[in-house]
């Protein structure tokens, strides 16, 4: 998250705030406001020009006031003079919000201007992503008297609240306010007790981007002769949440953060990080499988060398054994032939991305109905210590996995 008040006359962020122009529907003329030096009058007719706000909910826009009640205007609505190239906006969400080592361009696309007067609020709600690229928002809050609405954000256990009434109340000149964060932090407009908070949010994406800076840890790790001495799999739990198809190529561009770090410096050093669903056989507790799509498991009942494991085999998935030992549930079914690529996780998985599917298999003489649950992952292999590039290329797993599907629909008959 990226949160300031910023002066109009700041050398580092100049945002001039006025005129701003509207036409406003209901009046049927075109007028302007000074959101600088606005009246309570311009401000309750901004207020009557706007539409009720409405919100996101599986993919669809939804109006419930007794969720989200506020005003909004779309961008074909007003004219801004407020041009975020002439400011240093972008660069400091590159710099704060991208952890400052990557050389992405952003595209800040203006979605909506909102204003929220006594008695709006929005309860708390994850942002519902207008595209593959796009990784966050940037809300900028204009100086208008406002008393309650601070914004809260929360992620993994953590808050921050942004008033940003006091912060510009309490600021020596005419100044914005603005706030950047990931499309996967959970966030909240408290109700307004007084004033107008006049907010305008852009949708931010990726543009096009270079290569990153080399990471010293990931190096490092990798040149351990003590981690996977005999060679492997380091495994990457995602930090942040990304729209999941069955595929997930489409990912790779909209990676952010510290999960676009980790990916091109492990590519950096001339290794082929890939994005994979890992889903863990509950049954066979340090045991796993890395596919690198959404797996569509039967919902029959097949035979009992059937499992999880090898169904995910099966679909050219690697079966895997964390950390040291077979566990002390079931070994993989004897149709597997082989012995699991032992594992490491190096940041801890993580259920954002989490995707459940329900299949029913035979262990033994008994049926047994399973929810089986895959997480997004990164993953890399690497060789032996001493030769760590000597590992098995992803195109290679990829024929692999092709001739093992070949295989499997002709011994169903397929």
């Amino acid at each position: 998250m990226v949160n300031s008040a910023a002066s109009i006359t700041n050398p580092q962020v100049t945002a001039p705030l006025s005129p701003f122009g509207k036409v406003l529907p209901s009046l049927a003329v075109i007028t302007h406001i000074d959101l600088g030096n606005a009246t309570l009058d311009e401000l309750e007719q901004l207020t009557r020009a706007c539409e009720p706000a409405t919100f996101g909910k599986n993919r669809d826009d939804v109006l419930d006031e007794s969720y989200r009640k506020a005003g909004k205007m779309d961008p074909d609505c007003f004219s801004l003079m407020l041009d975020l190239s002439q400011t240093n906006l972008k660069k400091t969400i590159c710099d704060y919000l991208l952890e400052g080592t990557q050389k992405k361009d952003i595209i800040a696309e203006q979605y909506k201007l909102n204003v929220y007067s006594e008695g709006s609020f929005f309860k708390p709600h994850v942002d519902t992503p207008r595209g593959d690229k796009m990784f966050g928002s940037l809300v900028i809050v204009f100086p208008t008297s406002h008393d309650g609405g601070a914004l809260h954000l929360r992620h993994l256990g953590h808050e921050w609240i942004f008033d940003s009434g006091q912060a510009l109340a309490a600021e020596g000149q005419t100044s914005i306010g603005y706030v950047a964060f990931f499309s996967d932090i959970e966030h909240e407009v408290a109700p307004v007790i007084s004033g107008h908070r006049v907010t305008l949010t852009y949708n931010l994406y990726f543009g096009d981007s270079g290569p990153v800076s080399m990471n010293d840890a990931v190096s490092a790790l990798i040149e351990d002769p003590e981690l996977l001495a005999n060679g492997g799999t380091l495994g990457f739990g995602l930090r942040h949440g990304y729209p999941i198809t069955d595929d997930l190529k489409h990912v790779y561009s909209a990676l952010k953060g510290s999960d676009a770090i980790v990916y091109q410096s492990i590519r950096a050093l001339g290794f082929e990080p890939a994005l994979y669903v890992y889903y863990h056989d509950w049954s066979k507790l340090s045991l796993g499988v890395l596919v690198n799509k959404v797996v569509d498991f039967p919902k029959g009942i097949f035979s009992d060398d059937d499992d999880v494991l090898t169904l995910g085999h099966d679909e050219g998935g690697i079966i895997v054994r964390q950390s040291s030992g077979w566990g002390t549930g079931r070994a993989p079914s004897p149709r597997f032939g082989g012995k699991p690529e032992p594992m490491e996780w190096v940041t801890p998985m993580r259920n954002f991305n989490r995707q459940q599917a329900d299949v029913s298999l035979w262990y033994g003489n008994e049926a047994s109905s399973n929810r089986v649950y895959g997480d997004v992952c990164l993953a890399v292999r690497i060789g032996k210590a001493g030769d760590r590039l000597a590992f098995t290329t992803v195109a290679e797993q990829n024929e692999a996995g092709r001739k093992r599907q070949e295989e499997r629909r002709k011994w169903r008959g397929y």
